[in-house]
């Protein structure tokens, strides 16, 4: 704050210009604006809650540019924001309640203001298409202006401010908000630096439990979902994969400093050491940041690995650690200790309900319990080459390096020894079931 221009010293200059009634306004707006900083700084230090020190932003930020409405934004995904403050009167407040997530598309000012990282416009609001129109015109909004909140160089949200009359706001507006919003985040930041080092020192005690919620399924909201992804320091929508380890020794990491080092790659997780496994929640901005996660992995392990498909929604963390869990204790078809499951409609069938799984396919495959385990096994590649080939007994033979008369008779004696024949389509349907299971899980 003390790098800022205060005040006095323009106190000084408008001294030396009495008759200077643009200094004169100016003079006033920079004493208004920080006295709003002030106020706001009190308010930490008595050690106010977020949610009203945030909701007092909003409200300085209202009183400032004398607007009808005053909110503050935050950008959840690139396609939704989360009303975080707002000041308004209580009819307005009604039509907007704080935490509504709504989705942001069109030309809307959330769209320009986080596609440009800079202020940004409406001057009518009456021929804009759209929900979120729709949406500000029935709480009386008739023209807004928008101004980005940047941390640590990227757009995290948004303040706004709307007028209920007709016609722009005034033109210095943009300015007003974006001085005023860098002054309270000043005040803020610096208030909040021995509460944020308070939160990190219990996240050790909180972090388990949190953790262990995610994976259990226990029942969350959607808000109080946020709030855990948020204390985990994931992002509330994936890609996700979950990651299983087997631990060489009780007590010890299958994978030691994994979450520093992803972090290291510009990859959020979070970690939980179990009795026999070590699970991480990760999450995946694209393929090839995936491939770079399965390489570390595959570089720090010294035990089998599992991991589950993509997944897009938290909620579904515990389908997928059942899913990486088995990928973990599952046959292993590669060099590669890491297994990872595809997500296909077949492999999930298989593994959905192991036990109940196994137990089912024992009639279709029986038959091959007395053969010797080399001839079963050449059967059983077969039948996978001949899947994985579109059925096709000469693109099999090529795989297999056989005859293709070969690749015939093999096929005839899975029919004899299934009791299922390979040119009814249930019967396919069933075998492919059966051997996708086989392969996974016995």
């Amino acid at each position: 704050m003390d790098g800022l221009v205060t005040a006095e010293e323009l106190a000084d200059e408008f001294d030396k210009k009495l008759d200077d009634g643009e200094l004169y306004a100016e003079y006033r707006q920079l004493v208004a604006e920080q006295a709003a900083v002030r106020r706001v700084g009190a308010l930490v230090a008595r050690g106010g809650e977020p949610s009203e020190v945030i909701g007092a932003v909003a409200e300085e930020i209202r009183r400032s540019v004398g607007a009808f409405t005053a909110g503050l934004w935050r950008f959840d995904t690139s396609a939704e924001i989360t009303l975080v403050a707002a000041a308004a009167d209580p009819a307005a407040l009604a039509k907007w309640p704080l935490g509504t997530r709504t989705p942001i598309e069109g030309n809307t000012l959330a769209t320009m203001v986080q596609r440009m990282g800079l202020p940004a416009r409406i001057d009518s609001y009456e021929n804009i298409a759209g929900l979120v129109a729709a949406r500000v015109r029935e709480v009386g909004v008739r023209a807004a202006v928008g101004v980005p909140i940047i941390v640590d160089g990227s757009v995290r949200g948004m303040a706004a401010v709307g007028s209920a009359e007709p016609g722009p706001m005034p033109a210095e507006t943009e300015t007003r908000i974006s001085r005023f919003a860098e002054l309270i985040a000043t005040a803020v930041v610096a208030g909040y630096r021995e509460e944020q080092k308070r939160q990190l020192m219990g996240e050790a005690s909180q972090r388990p439990f949190l953790i262990d919620s995610l994976l259990e399924g226990r029942a969350l909201d959607r808000w109080s979902l946020w709030e855990a992804a948020d204390s985990l320091r994931l992002p509330v929508t994936g890609p996700f994969v979950v990651i299983a380890a087997g631990i060489p020794t009780l007590g010890t990491e299958a994978l030691p400093d994994i979450e520093s080092k992803l972090r290291s790659l510009d990859v959020y997780s979070a970690w939980r050491l179990l009795p026999d496994l070590q699970v991480g929640i990760v999450h995946v901005k694209s393929g090839r940041q995936h491939d770079k996660i399965l390489a570390l992995v595959s570089r720090l392990t010294t035990d089998r690995v599992g991991v589950s498909a993509r997944f897009e929604d938290l909620r579904d963390t515990p389908n997928a650690l059942h899913f990486a869990k088995v990928m973990l204790r599952g046959r292993l078809d590669q060099a590669s200790p890491v297994a990872v499951f595809d997500g296909s409609i077949l492999g999930t069938a298989a593994v959905i309900a192991p036990e109940v799984m196994v137990k089912s396919v024992g009639s279709a495959l029986g038959g091959f319990s007395n053969l010797p385990d080399d001839e079963r096994e050449v059967l059983f590649e077969t039948f996978h080459a001949w899947q994985d080939n579109d059925a096709s007994v000469r693109g099999t033979a090529e795989v297999l390096i056989c005859h293709p008369n070969t690749v015939r008779h093999r096929l005839r004696r899975i029919e004899k020894h299934t009791g299922r024949s390979l040119s009814r389509p249930r019967d396919v349907a069933e075998l492919c079931l059966a051997f996708e299971v086989h392969r996974r899980l016995m």
